[in-house]
């Protein structure tokens, strides 16, 4: 029994800890937004440039609740991958029937060395859960082809074809 305790006060120590760490992503200068979204009841997206050296950039939700308090949850957070990441556009479509939050985020790559630069961008997603929060939609986070480089990759030529809303409105609607 002992041994349980234990184990739980262990978890709940690392989870108050990752919250705690996820706070400093709340906080920066709005570098874009305030964009109200009807994905979540009551909710406006910001693009914060939070100052951490690791994740630069964040994306926040922001739901006033019926009571008249606003309450602010990190959505997701955008780590240096050669550059600091810049976010290109953030728009609104279905996924599989249920509409999503998409966002196509840039880094600038410069490894001349190894022949690799050019843009480097992914896509994310993120969906409306039962609690009127985001979360991380997996379908469009391992779709392979909803990342990849405009640029060269070791000397090669590459071409990303889903640099805009459209093109990937375009893409989802054909899967």
């Amino acid at each position: 029994m002992r041994h349980y305790i234990v184990l739980i006060a262990l978890v709940l120590f690392f989870v108050g800890e990752s919250v705690k760490a996820d706070e400093r992503y709340l906080q920066g200068r709005l570098i874009q937004g305030p964009y109200k979204t009807a994905v979540v009841d009551g909710g406006e997206l910001s693009v914060l440039e939070t100052g951490d050296e690791e994740f630069p950039v964040s994306l926040v939700l922001d739901v006033i609740g019926a009571d008249g308090v606003k309450t602010r949850q990190l959505v997701d957070k955008y780590d240096v991958a050669g550059s600091s990441p810049k976010v290109e556009s953030i728009f609104f479509y279905p996924v599989k029937g249920k509409i999503n939050v998409l966002t196509l985020v840039s880094w600038e790559l410069t490894s001349r060395g190894d022949g690799t630069y050019g843009t480097l961008y992914q896509v994310f997603g993120y969906y409306k859960k039962a609690n009127n929060t985001l979360s991380a939609n997996k379908l469009i986070e391992f779709d392979g082809r909803l990342g990849g480089i405009e640029g060269f990759q070791s000397g090669v030529p590459q071409s990303f074809k889903y640099k805009n809303a459209a093109a990937i409105k375009a893409y989802l609607k054909a899967q």
